[in-house]
């Protein structure tokens, strides 16, 4: 085991500590709440930075890292939903595309060892989210609207991933067939 897997393992236990954080009656809740999702963000640029520059990029972590971001932001969209501070719609919206992301995913590498990795929309609207939440938290008025161009961003992170990865299906699968 690698440091970059193991800090994507940590970031599967800092989501859980968020919710707990969050949902307590702790005075800086959301101060602490803010500092776990930042810390969360930072691991998963760190991991990312050590595997390239020290070439200990691994299968383990090519599938989980994306995973452990994917359940971060779901999990905090899904406590403001609770709270009533967004909207159900972004919510699902959100988890649409990341369960047709996962399930895709698992399909082209079950079948065709493709391992889907990130598009620069799909960065974008990952910081975008990392923003919008923080906003968000920090109870900033300009958030939803952050967070709704984070949607749309993801939304067309999804579209360019699906054409991409449906003509490399099908080239693929007509280069077999041959």
């Amino acid at each position: 085991m690698n440091l970059p897997n193991l800090l994507t393992i940590l970031r599967f236990f800092l989501i859980p500590l968020f919710v707990l954080i969050f949902f307590s009656n702790l005075k800086y809740r959301y101060m602490i709440a803010i500092g776990i999702f930042l810390f969360s963000g930072l691991t998963d640029v760190l991991d990312g930075f050590i595997a390239r520059r020290y070439n200990i990029v691994t299968k383990f972590g090519k599938l989980f890292d994306p995973l452990a971001d994917k359940l971060m932001i779901l999990t905090v969209l899904w406590c403001f939903v609770y709270k009533g501070y967004i909207s159900p719609i972004i919510f699902y919206i959100v988890l649409f595309k990341e369960l047709f992301m996962i399930v895709g995913s698992a399909i082209l590498y079950g079948r065709i060892k493709i391992v889907v990795s990130a598009n620069i929309y799909g960065k974008i609207a990952t910081v975008l989210f990392y923003i919008a939440i923080i906003s968000l938290l920090l109870k900033l008025e300009m958030s939803l609207y952050i967070l709704v161009i984070a949607v749309i961003f993801a939304i067309f992170a999804l579209i360019v991933y699906t054409v991409k990865y449906l003509s490399e299906y099908r080239r693929l699968r007509s280069t077999s067939d041959e």
